[in-house]
This record gives structure tokens, C-alpha cells and sequence, in this order.
């Protein structure tokens, strides 16, 4: 569901058709988990815009399982990638900030889950490298073991995408 609903290549009156259908004798909390998170990954750009200042409002009164969900429904790399990509450098921008002021839980939900490391372009390697070398990461373990995760991720990424443009079969 969640994936046919982020998917830009069926109709708003199809997803509600099959949501509908789908959820009709559905009370459960997982299933009422799985709309809301369908609420919120719509491929729709305002949506993305209005999920982004819900998720980096320091005064937000979002619980973590709601965050959790926005999380979720907001970043939809498979299918809405080039709606999230501008999302990157603002993820950079935030992210010490959010580790520094919000709670361990939020920033790990936060970090885990919107990182764009999957990329492993070189902005991404520059951009945690500098916050490894910051403040931030000197102060918060978690958030250094963090960025170091991060960055193995992006090498072995980088290696193997090397790898596989530079191996020939005879």
C-alpha cells in the first residue's frame, strides 16, 4: 500500500480507491499506521515542503511515533527521489542542530532515516567529514559513530560502483 501510494504513476482517485478498499474492515493500529503514512507520501511537493518544517520545528509537538510516520512517508527514494534530492543539503544544514537540541531518540530517527549517504557522492563524503571534525560530534558518541557509518557506507558504495565500471568480461 505504502508503495503503491508514494508511486507518481497512478491517479490521486486510484490510490484513494485502493486505499479505501483496502482499509474498509481494517481497525488495527497497523493499518491505521500504514494510512497515515500513506497521508504523507504522496508525491507532492508542497506536502514535502510542509513535512520538512514539521520535522526541523524544534517547537513541534509531533510524537515520535507521528515523526516516525512523516519520516517514513516523506523520504521515498524509490519512487519520488528527485522530489527529496533538494532535501539533501538542507539535511546537512540541520542535522547538528537537530543532535544538539532535540533528543536522542528524534536525532536518531532523524539521522537514520533521512541521510542521504545512499547517494555517496562526493558532496555526501565533504558534507559528514566536516561534521565528524566538528563540535557536535566531539560532544554527542552517537552521532560520531553516526557520521563514521556513514562514511564506511559511502566508501564501500564508491568502491563498488568503481568496481563495476571498471570490470570487463573476456
Amino acid at each position: 500500500m505504502k508503495q503503491y501510494n508514494a508511486s507518481q504513476h497512478f491517479s490521486a482517485d486510484e490510490k484513494k480507491e485502493l486505499l479505501t478498499k483496502a482499509f474498509e474492515t481494517d481497525d488495527s493500529d497497523a493499518g491505521k499506521t500504514v494510512q497515515r503514512i500513506c497521508d504523507y507520501n504522496k508525491p507532492d511537493e508542497a506536502l514535502k515542503e510542509q513535512l520538512w518544517e514539521d520535522m526541523t520545528n524544534e517547537a513541534s509537538r509531533d510524537t515520535l511515533i507521528e515523526t516516525k510516520n512523516k519520516v517514513q512517508g516523506f523520504f521515498q527514494r524509490s519512487h519520488q527521489l528527485e522530489m527529496i534530492k533538494p532535501y539533501f543539503s538542507k539535511f546537512y544544514e540541520v542535522l547538528p542542530g537537530i543532535v544538539d537540541k532535540r533528543d536522542r531518540e528524534f536525532a536518531e530517527i532523524f539521522m537514520n532515516n533521512l541521510s542521504p549517504a545512499f547517494m555517496a557522492r562526493e558532496e555526501d563524503e565533504v558534507a559528514f567529514k566536516a561534521m565528524l571534525d566538528g563540535p557536535v560530534a566531539a560532544k554527542h558518541d552517537f552521532f560520531a559513530l553516526f557520521l563514521k557509518k556513514q562514511l564506511e557506507n559511502i566508501s564501500t558504495t564508491q568502491k563498488s560502483r568503481t568496481l563495476c565500471e571498471t570490470y570487463k568480461t573476456d
